[in-house]
């Protein structure tokens, strides 16, 4: 079942980040920081390429328009889908989406496998490599960030209000009206909208920045031969695989057993028959 269908999406809080309101002062980073007490991140060889470790939940990715040849700022952070292939993929339920919108996570349930960070579609888990007893990061959303008002530390950071945070309902809906509003200003087409059965965290942009958040476009969700990954969670895709997977076990297991016992049923035969023969021959000897 999805994680979604037991919740009132009414209630699904989320962000929505304006990139074009970005100015990559990196403020939104300090929140979090502060907020969630990190340590400083010096140990550069655990760090990706986009900024995100397990010191850093959120990040400010740089990256240039090649045809205008200017550098945008992108957040990136946990985009908390609205069917986590994380949670799905958990052993021991560590992940979990909550009513309000965040997918959680329990480190007193982890047991360290990171299934997590092998199904996350976005490549946004990380691991505390660092450390003799290590857990799995990520940006949390959860009253754990909020501070007064009730909104998340990097949401208050912001000077400019690149990032805000609401309902997913409210969002979608200023989100659509600034795209109408601004025809020529943005790409129309709200990330995380649909993509991996749609997320709490949206993005829009005047460039294109599937590639900063890892969602591809509907076009190279056809060249991957997954087109149903544009609207569809990955737990959804596979759910009805996984419900006939103990049908087959026991086709399978009924089907070698039938071959078993078939094939000693003809060694038997042959081996009494040989016996038989043995038998006879001796008899015709003594005679």
């Amino acid at each position: 079942m999805s994680s979604t269908q037991t919740s009132d999406s009414s209630k699904l809080k989320g962000m929505l980040t304006d990139v074009t309101k970005c100015i990559g002062c990196e403020r939104c980073v300090e929140g979090c920081v502060k907020r969630n007490k990190l340590p400083r991140d010096f140990l550069s060889y655990f760090k990706a390429k986009d900024g995100l470790s397990g010191n850093r939940f959120t990040s400010i990715v740089k990256t240039k328009n090649e045809e205008t040849g200017k550098w945008h700022m992108v957040r990136k952070h946990c985009l908390h889908c609205l069917d986590p292939s994380c949670a799905t993929a958990c052993l021991v339920g560590a992940f979990a989406k909550s009513p309000d919108g965040a997918v959680e996570y329990d480190e007193g349930m982890c047991i360290g496998c990171r299934y997590c960070m092998l199904a996350c579609p976005f490549s946004i888990p990380r691991y505390e490599y660092n450390k003799p007893l290590p857990y799995v990061r990520k940006c949390k959303m959860n009253d754990e960030c909020r501070v007064a008002g009730g909104k998340p530390a990097c949401v208050t950071a912001c000077p400019t209000r690149a990032t805000i945070f609401d309902t997913r309902e409210n969002l979608l809906k200023i989100a659509k009206k600034r795209l109408e509003e601004n025809p020529g200003k943005y790409v129309n087409h709200i990330y995380g909208e649909h993509e991996f059965g749609g997320t709490s965290v949206m993005y829009i942009s005047d460039i294109p920045i599937g590639d900063v958040l890892d969602i591809p476009t509907k076009e190279q969700f056809e060249e991957m031969r997954l087109p149903q990954l544009a609207k569809k969670s990955v737990p959804a895709l596979v759910e009805p695989w996984v419900w006939v997977t103990p049908i087959q076990f026991f086709a399978v297991s009924a089907g070698l057993s039938g071959i078993w016992l078939y094939r000693r049923k003809r060694l038997l035969a042959q081996e009494k028959q040989a016996n038989d023969t043995s038998s006879g021959k001796e008899g015709n000897d003594g005679k």
